[in-house]
């Protein structure tokens, strides 16, 4: 057993204790290879020990980088606390090796002594409040989640105690993961689950990361994909096609799925810092954590300041209470200390006798009970020989009524006097610090500090040893394979006033130099320091620079599902660019007016029509006439989802814009206009032709700007004048794109409309195997990506199939599914046009079921909808209304209501080239005939619905089609006609059974199917 206080090396266990300043010792984990270099590191202490013999001895036979080195090195003098300069124990001999240079002894094995609650003597009057804290990690043991808030004013000690708490905690528990995440004042709130991710990355370090980063790639790839350094090229392309069209809600549920994983076996204690400087983000995490009632070995600590000073639209503001009302979590809300605290800890500092008479009040008088104001005070007479400690004791050297006049009265003028005593290089140093926040690098500094690098290294070092302002925080690998120390401050409040002591032009100044730096040494992972930049750039006042690392920082919180984050960052943006000037400002305002207005309309936020609008006039204004015609077009589609008259009015104005336009452009835009009519107005034979023409057009001319963009609307097109396949091809064509590496469609509406277009023709082709199966995975990926919006679009043509398929009880249990995602006010916005389709379907399914006073309730609510507000294609979708009211009316026996609903129908499929509907509409009106006696208008009818398929892919219809026509020559004698019909309509059926597996329910209910059964029997 190798001794070097205060650790113990256990070669054979491979184990290293710590003992702490309470007797009690601690287990320091290491991974197997830095456990081997540290152990032979000290069997041969005093000693250099090269790279070379390092490689031989823990590396033996293999051929590993000198740099692996290097990183087990850092790695072992982090778990000692040990520094580069200045060092302890491992002294680097540059370009030769490594020497343990502290005292080594052997000593005879012993079992540690563990305490489950070490004593501890700095922190007074925080003895109830860790007893609460250990009770609720005993429930966390026992699997119940803690969530718990610590609280109070700045300087209170929240930190303090926290960071008592979790060193009990690792003292008393073998078997305890503790990690801790850091919201940064500035920044932060700029960075979507800053603090989360930092746990995650101490998490996926060490011997136990194996584990964890198997469940992250299992159960949360979403959030592995935010951690590239552990993955390699190839896993990383996989994982890109695994998170495809992932949302927020997906990312938020698979971390907590994952924690609990995490948490099965070994507890763990997780801590974020000032949770008053969170990211949205962070906050539907916690809450998302505090909700979950599944099992889990898990306490959430966080500290926050009180929240009153906050914005009204702080996130946390509205999360505490809640949750605390909800008994889901716990509030630790920290007081003053009282004066017999003041007076304990005076006592644990002089241990060998009192205070003298009257200094525990004077010093909670000045301080009022703030712990950090206390010290502060203490040190403040320290310095000035007010006061000494010798020999155990406290002495005064004047009398306290001198001392009472001395002390500062605030903290803030506590902390300016502490400052004096220092040189004029320190302070400097502190205030360059100050402007890099409240945890910085050595590294970033000695850029701006006018003296050398090595200088400034040490300037920090011996600030961390000497004083109580700045403390080391560990040693940091940069991109370029260069360490740094990092250092912080002890509480922001030190941060604070040596920033605020400092003139703006001067700050301003210092945060340009100091982004610049960021942004030269991490050139290779700019994606680490894009938020910090951001802020850096804004408070220089930078304003080009700010506003792209804003637009960067939002591109990096869509790509972790952040919503409302990128969304508040570029409008953060956009508030900024009012600074660019008129060339700059006309590049940028439009760029990110069109990333927000599609983020908004991928999410169906309604704000998408405001920011179209602002989009089209800032064009207006800057002379971009494509970008404005092409945010009217956008914003026609987007208005039409709700308001069929503010489409078309978008349209228009896009309409009379485009004489403005170059002629490809100007095609383009008016061929989209026409489509826009029609989508909204009912098709029109012009506007079809139009649009067609000026598709054309553009293929032919090769203009892939202007071709892009009629895509998808060619599709629809296609799909409404019935040509199904080529409807279907350009949609896949359409999707593809979007599924391209690098791009996320989740962030875009055009990608649920091509989903869409490429499955519903599937089922109007009768290929319906092929349509239950991509429903089945499109679905799953919905379900799985938590993509509601998604799951509205394909529950409304899942329907479709299934009520062509005669599955009726299938159509009302995905028609209720739909219809209570729809009504629940939790889903902020959902397209109307998903409600009325819900309806319909729904309504349909209850007429064959024989349920009428719901089928009319159905048919009248979606009637209603459309009659109130028409929206996009509403005309469409009022043929499967009427072909539906036909339906309940036949089957109640009203003969004039069942022909006035028939009648209707074929005025609307004959204004179209649709010729499903065309022949179903054709076919309901031979059947109203015969209901109605009338055989001449019947055996017209449906020589009419024969004429209208012949020739064309329309098997929904022609199985029915043919079926009444057998029906009407049979009942007329004309029994060779009816075989012909009959066969062709049993043939129709087979196919559209026969495309479906034999294994598939829903083959055997469409050929057992009443309707399907008269045709066979």
């Amino acid at each position: 057993m190798k001794v070097f206080a205060p650790f113990r090396l256990d070669a054979v266990n491979q184990c290293l204790w710590r003992h702490g300043d309470t007797g009690q010792e601690e287990r320091i984990l290491l991974t197997p290879k830095a456990f081997a270099v540290l152990t032979h590191l000290v069997e041969h202490a005093g000693r250099l020990v090269s790279q070379d013999e390092l490689l031989e001895a823990v590396w033996p036979n293999t051929v590993v980088e000198p740099q692996s080195v290097k990183k087990h090195i850092l790695d072992v003098r982090t778990a000692l606390g040990d520094r580069p300069k200045n060092s302890l124990f491992i002294e680097t001999i540059p370009k030769r090796g490594y020497r343990f240079i502290a005292p080594v002894s052997e000593s005879t094995p012993s079992r540690p002594v563990v305490s489950g609650r070490p004593a501890q003597d700095t922190l007074v009057g925080r003895g109830g409040t860790l007893e609460v804290l250990h009770e609720m990690w005993q429930r966390g043991l026992n699997s119940e989640r803690q969530i718990v808030f610590i609280t109070g004013e700045p300087g209170i000690g929240k930190t303090a105690l926290a960071e008592e708490f979790q060193r009990q905690v690792a003292v008393g528990e073998r078997s305890v993961r503790i990690v801790q995440g850091q919201c940064i004042e500035g920044y932060g709130s700029k960075e979507a689950y800053g603090p989360m991710l930092d746990a995650l990355g101490q998490l996926c370090r060490g011997p136990q990361a194996g584990p964890i980063i198997q469940i992250l790639s299992t159960e949360a790839p979403t959030w592995l994909a935010q951690l590239p350094a552990l993955l390699t090229r190839e896993h990383r392309a996989t994982l890109q096609r695994e998170i495809l069209g992932a949302t927020r809600e997906r990312m938020v549920r698979e971390i907590v799925d994952a924690l609990d994983s995490i948490t099965a076996e070994t507890a763990l204690l997780l801590l974020f810092e000032d949770l008053h400087w969170v990211d949205d983000s962070t906050v539907d995490l916690i809450s998302a954590l505090a909700r979950r009632r599944t099992p889990a070995k898990l306490m959430l600590l966080a500290t926050c300041r009180p929240l009153h000073a906050e914005p009204a639209g702080h996130s946390l503001k509205g999360l505490i209470p809640d949750l605390m009302v909800h008994r889901l979590s716990r509030e630790i809300a920290l007081i003053p200390l009282s004066e017999a605290e003041v007076e304990e800890y005076l006592a644990v500092q002089s241990p060998a006798g009192h205070p003298p008479p009257g200094l525990s009040a004077l010093v909670h008088r000045h301080s009022e009970g703030n712990p950090l104001f206390m010290v502060a005070a203490l040190e403040h007479m320290a310095k000035r020989s007010l006061l000494t400690r010798v020999d155990g004791r406290w002495k005064l050297r004047v009398p306290l009524e001198q001392i009472e006049f001395e002390v500062p009265e605030d903290l803030r003028h506590m902390i300016e006097a502490q400052l004096e005593p220092f040189s004029a290089q320190e302070q400097s140093a502190l205030e360059l610090a100050s402007i890099a926040g409240v945890a910085f690098a050595a590294s970033v500094i000695s850029a701006l500090a006018p003296i050398d690098s090595h200088n400034v290294e040490d300037l920090y070092e011996e600030l961390s040893r000497r004083h109580h302002i700045v403390k080391w925080a560990g040693t940091e690998s940069l991109p370029d394979g260069s360490m740094t120390e990092r250092y912080e401050f002890v509480h922001a409040l030190y941060r604070q006033v040596l920033y605020d002591r400092q003139l703006p032009g001067r700050r301003a100044r210092l945060h340009r130099q100091i982004g610049e730096r960021l942004a030269v040494l991490y050139a290779l992972r700019m994606e680490e320091v894009v938020p910090e930049l951001a802020y850096h750039f804004e408070q220089a006042a930078d304003w080009p620079r700010a506003v792209d690392y804003l637009q960067q920082a939002a591109q990096i919180a869509g790509r972790r599902y952040a919503h409302r984050q990128a969304d508040a960052l570029l409008a953060r943006a956009l508030e900024l660019v009012s600074h660019l000037s008129g060339a700059q400002r006309a590049q940028a305002e439009p760029q990110l007016l069109v990333a927000l207005a599609a983020h908004r309309a991928a999410a169906f936020d309604m704000r998408a029509i405001e920011t179209y609008e602002t989009l089209a006039a800032r064009a207006a204004d800057y002379g971009l006439i494509d970008i404005q015609a092409r945010a009217l077009l956008d914003l026609s589609y987007f208005s039409s989802l709700t308001s069929a008259e503010r489409g078309l009015e978008a349209a228009q104005r896009a309409q009379r814009l485009s004489a403005e336009q170059g002629p490809a452009m100007r095609t383009r835009t008016r061929a989209i206009c026409a489509f826009r009519r029609l989508s909204v107005s009912g098709w029109n034979t012009q506007d079809a032709l139009e649009f067609r023409t000026g598709l054309a057009k553009l293929h032919k001319g090769q203009d892939s700007a202007a071709l892009d963009f009629g895509q998808l609307e060619g599709s629809h097109i296609r799909f409404l004048s019935g040509e199904y396949r080529e409807a279907r091809r350009l949609a896949i064509e359409v999707r593809a794109k979007w599924l391209e590496a690098g791009t996320h469609p989740n962030l875009r509406i055009e990608y649920y409309r091509s989903d869409a277009l490429a499955l519903l023709p599937l089922v109007f082709l009768g290929e319906w195997g092929a349509a239950v199966g991509e429903f089945a995975a499109a679905m799953a990926e919905a379900r799985k990506n938590v993509n509601e919006n998604n799951i509205l679009w394909l529950q409304a043509h899942q329907a479709w199939l299934h009520l062509h398929a005669l599955d009726f009880m299938g159509v009302l249990a995905i028609c209720r599914s739909a219809l209570a995602l729809l009504r629940d006010p939790a889903l902020l916005a959902a397209p109307p046009p998903q409600l009325r389709r819900a309806l319909i379907c729904a309504g349909s399914a209850s007429v064959a079921m024989g349920d009428y006073a719901h089928a009319l309730e159905d048919f009248s609510a979606a009637a209603s909808e459309m009659d109130c507000q028409t929206v996009f294609l509403d005309w469409y979708w009022r043929m499967p209304l009427a072909a539906g009211l036909t339906e309940l009316w036949l089957a109640k026996g009203d003969g004039v209501r069942a022909r006035l609903e028939a009648e209707r129908l074929l005025d609307r499929a004959l204004a179209t080239e649709e010729h499903t509907w065309q022949g179903l509409a054709w076919e309901a009106n031979a059947r109203v005939a015969l209901a109605n006696r009338d055989h001449a208008r019947a055996r017209d009818c449906i020589a009419k619905g024969v004429f209208t398929i012949q020739g064309f892919e329309v098997p929904l219809a022609a199985w029915q089609v043919h079926a009444t026509a057998a029906r009407i020559d049979e009942e007329a004698g004309n029994l060779e006609s009816a075989r012909l019909h009959r066969d062709l309509s049993r043939a129709t059926i087979l196919r559209l059974a026969n495309s479906l597996p034999e294994h598939e329910p829903l083959r055997k209910i469409f050929l057992s199917a009443p309707a399907v059964a008269r045709v066979f029997g």
